[in-house]
């Protein structure tokens, strides 16, 4: 892998590129800074020049780069051009500004704040405008958006090509070339021996954190900080692990979007996309984030740590994805076995599938949520984050999560699920293996009655809905009244609607003629078809309940 800065020192070394100050400097170009920018910002080691002329080019540019550009799409700040209106509106849609306005000149001073804010956030060094090719000079709404981001902006003569600028760069970085690949290969072998070890996901993040004398953190693509060296900074690991992710989402023709870099509170912060490397590079399972104090030198050098960071955990993650799915499968078996009362079987493999297994008495503990909640859930399970090193066990069953924790170490664990918003647990208590299968069914009628108790009710004052399950309810209606569903439209639903009035005045013939408006022959002869359809007998107690339930929630679907 060639870095485009992979150096540790912190000393101006010319041999490792060419400055802004210095690129400024060359007596050959004629430039002239018309904005500074933030104090160091023109100490700071360029890595490519990119001239571009599209109004988006934020989401195309990547840290270390100088931006030319002569504003060829830029409306004047004037707005006398014909087509200065539509040039800004464009623009302005670009950078994600509303179209419409009301006064013009606000409105550019608008765009030039937020394209120079985005061109920061993404890590561009400065900007040169090439004058005399459409604007006379720099617009003045730009200089100011410059020095309000601190952001160097500098003026391009007409007579010197943008090509010179970039024949001035490209001959300082070839002079550092061999040194910048010796230096990636010494920071690959760092991160790489960090990553060796039980534990390759926290090694390869410690071991990045070292290296940029900061703090590093894997995020999910959901934005759950997996890992982190330092727990102060998870929100900013999210914060910048979810701005690196909705620019991968809005820019999907661009396979190079894979960083992300800027600056916030004297801190400098760069993101990195760990793609599936076994699958191809078009799905992004995780991103790397690096901080460390802001330095005139720490843009590359985070840089660098984040790409290796994240290509490494782009071989690393996919394979231990593979690993927790086959795991929690066999885990979820193991559960339902205990469930079913062939726990003992399982027992054997237990100790493979689970860091420690708990020894009895025990306490089951049955979790329901919504299933993020689970999910997030799991993984904390999974990664000691409720119970440290104790020994526990846990998988789903039953569309419910199961926990078996040991007695004295169940108060820690209910503990931390009261305070859980979005999840209802119940418990009970379990004296050995054999007799797990029977308990259960015990967990959850706790959990239910600490449902009700919360709502001030008890067993008794459920309705019949509650004690039915909605899924398994809907299918039963489903497979009993699908005779029905299968004649034409019409007819069905007179014999639903039939039903449901049958079951409303407990099947009196006359109330439900009279309910319906028809006559009461006509309500018997639907009755008896309905019976030879569905091959129930309606004047048994049992086959109105079945019916009731079918009718209920058949509403539902």
């Amino acid at each position: 892998m060639i870095m485009r800065h992979a150096s540790f020192s912190q000393r101006d070394d010319p041999g490792e590129g060419i400055t802004l100050e210095q690129l400024l400097a060359a007596p050959a170009l004629r430039l002239r800074l018309v904005c500074p920018g933030a104090p160091g910002a023109l100490k700071r080691h360029i890595s490519w020049v990119h001239p571009a002329e599209i109004s988006d080019i934020a989401m195309w540019s990547e840290p270390g780069e100088v931006l030319l550009t002569t504003g060829t799409n830029f409306p004047t700040e004037s707005m006398d051009a014909d087509d200065d209106h539509a040039l800004l509106v464009k623009a302005r849609k670009a950078v994600g500004l509303p179209g419409r306005f009301s006064s013009a000149s606000a409105a550019y001073r608008e765009w030039c704040d937020a394209y120079v804010t985005q061109l920061g956030q993404a890590g561009v060094l400065a900007i040169g405008f090439g004058v005399a090719v459409k604007h006379p000079a720099t617009p003045m709404a730009l200089i100011d958006a410059a020095n309000r981001a601190g952001l160097p902006l500098f003026e391009v003569p007409l007579e010197i090509p943008f090509s010179s600028v970039s024949k001035t760069v490209s001959r300082a970085l070839n002079d550092r070339h061999d040194d910048a690949l010796r230096q990636s290969s010494l920071l690959q072998r760092q991160v790489l021996k960090a990553a060796v070890g039980e534990d390759s996901v926290h090694g390869t993040i410690s071991g990045a954190a070292r290296l940029v004398s900061g703090w590093a953190a894997y995020v999910a693509a959901d934005g759950t900080v997996l890992d982190i060296s330092n727990r102060t900074f998870s929100k900013q690991a999210q914060d910048w692990a979810m701005k690196l992710a909705a620019r991968v989402a809005e820019a999907r023709s661009n396979p190079a979007m894979t960083t992300v870099f800027g600056s916030e509170a004297g801190r400098d912060y760069c993101a990195g996309v760990v793609h599936d490397a076994e699958t191809g590079h078009d799905r992004l399972v995780g991103i790397v984030v690096t901080s460390c104090v802001k330095d005139d030198r720490s843009d590359v050098l985070l840089r660098s740590v984040t790409m290796v960071a994240a290509d490494v955990l782009s071989l690393i993650v996919p394979k231990l994805t593979a690993n927790d799915r086959r795991l929690r499968r066999l885990r979820d078996a193991c559960v339902g076995a205990f469930a079913q009362g062939h726990g003992d079987a399982m027992l054997s493999m237990a100790d493979e599938l689970w860091h420690a297994v708990p020894r009895p008495p025990f306490r089951l503990i049955c979790v329901e949520g919504e299933s993020q909640t689970l999910e997030r859930l799991y993984g904390e399970l999974s990664s000691d984050g409720i119970v440290g090193t104790g020994a526990v066990m846990f998988g789903a069953y039953d569309h419910r999560l199961w926990i078996i924790v040991a007695e004295n170490a169940s108060e820690t664990v209910e503990g931390e699920l009261l305070t859980r918003d979005g999840i209802d647990f119940g418990s009970c208590s379990c004296s050995s293996w054999q007799a797990m299968g029977d308990r259960f069914p015990e967990a959850v009628q706790d959990l239910h009655l600490r449902r009700l108790n919360e709502d001030g009710r008890s067993f008794s004052d459920m309705s019949v809905h509650e004690l039915i399950r909605p899924d398994l309810a809907v299918v039963y209606s489903r497979e009993l009244l699908k005779p029905l569903r299968r004649l034409p439209r019409q007819e069905s639903d007179a014999l639903l609607a039939t039903m449901r009035e049958l079951l409303a005045t407990s099947f009196n013939v006359g109330a439900t003629a009279k309910r319906l408006g028809v006559h009461r022959h006509t309500v018997e002869n639907r009755l008896n078809k309905i019976e030879r359809l569905l091959g129930i007998d309606l004047s048994q107690e049992a086959s109105r309940v079945r019916l009731w339930i079918a009718c209920s929630f058949i509403r539902s679907e």
